[in-house]
């Protein structure tokens, strides 16, 4: 006989993969944005920062967006 799957179990999965997904998509958005202020002339201490601070304000909206979405 087979156990039922765990519900904690399959929730930790998704849950694990969709702080991977975010995780990738702040690196991703770190590169784009470190090459887009380099190709408008930004120097590179307001080109570092605003690339650092930029991707998890991203992070927050998307993740605020999910939880007013979950909510309702």
């Amino acid at each position: 006989m087979t156990n039922p799957p765990d519900p904690f179990k399959s929730r930790l999965l998704r849950s694990s993969g969709f702080g991977v997904a975010l995780a990738v998509f702040g690196i991703v958005a770190f590169v784009i944005l470190w090459n887009v202020f380099g190709s408008a002339g930004w120097e590179n201490a307001p080109r570092l920062l605003a690339s650092l601070c930029l991707p998890p304000l991203l992070i927050a909206g998307i993740m605020g967006v999910y939880a007013v979405g979950k909510r309702r």
